[in-house]
């Protein structure tokens, strides 16, 4: 055990000895410089630099920009449905096929949301009351039309006369005037025409001015809704005879 002991003692120090050996047989290496070249340090403008550091595309001093309430709105809405997706599903692989599906999800919202507006506005339709074919109006026959065109209106003359009824006698007076303007074709008689608008289909100048005579009587006394006298309606009567004697010369000329 002894011999054994001193064996391995032996071939230790024989392994040290041969690594100093090593050691002092390696090559010895030393850092040289050239000494011959002419160098010279390298000279700084300091006016140049000063320059390169008044550019901005060399600034690299980080600027905190202010966010605005719509980028903190944006960031809050994001962290909000982050919070809503893990909550939904748990954690889940960034490659995985849910990762893709959750990632759509906010154009599948956006279409379902205008597929209801649409689906909302078809049942509303409000165009519809604007684009479809408008129904022909109704035909309203005024109480002065039905006169002009249906009744008797000499006979009712006389009737309101009877009555001592002379400003509703002068209202059918100038009434059958524009029956009988219309029936010669001399006006287009129209309920919702004006005196001014006949006067301008009137051709004739004399029965343009008696047309304008008897129509400033029977505004004054129509419109003017007071009680009319037995001569007053005499003096507004012969005006109307005028105004049938020029409808007389007009058919024969």
């Amino acid at each position: 055990m002894k011999k054994i002991l001193l064996i391995v003692i032996l071939l230790i120090a024989c392994g040290s000895l041969s690594a100093q050996d090593a050691d002092s047989i390696s090559e010895t290496r030393q850092i040289q410089y050239d000494l011959d070249s002419d160098l010279e340090p390298v000279a700084f403008d300091r006016e140049k630099i000063e320059e390169y550091r008044s550019q901005p595309e060399y600034s690299y001093i980080e600027v905190n920009v202010k966010e605005s309430w719509w980028s903190r709105f944006k960031k809050w809405l994001n962290a909000k449905y982050n919070q809503f997706i893990n909550w939904l599903f748990g954690e889940y692989q960034p490659n995985s096929l849910l990762a893709f599906f959750i990632s759509i999800i906010p154009y599948l919202l956006l279409l379902l949301l205008l597929g209801l507006i649409a689906w909302l506005f078809s049942r509303l339709n409000p165009g519809k009351q604007v684009l479809r074919t408008q129904r022909p109006s109704e035909v309203f026959i005024s109480e002065e039309e039905e006169l002009v065109k249906g009744e008797d209106l000499p006979a009712l003359i006389s009737k309101a006369i009877g009555n001592k009824q002379y400003r509703l006698a002068v209202r059918y007076h100038y009434l059958n005037s524009l029956r009988k303007l219309d029936e010669k074709h001399l006006i287009a008689y129209a309920f919702q025409k004006t005196n001014k608008d006949y006067l301008e289909e009137i051709k004739n100048e004399a029965l343009k001015r008696q047309f304008s005579e008897i129509s400033k009587l029977y505004e004054f006394i129509w419109y003017g809704s007071f009680d009319v006298s037995e001569p007053d309606f005499h003096l507004a009567e012969k005006g109307f005879s005028r105004m049938d004697r020029h409808l007389k010369q007009e058919a024969y000329e």
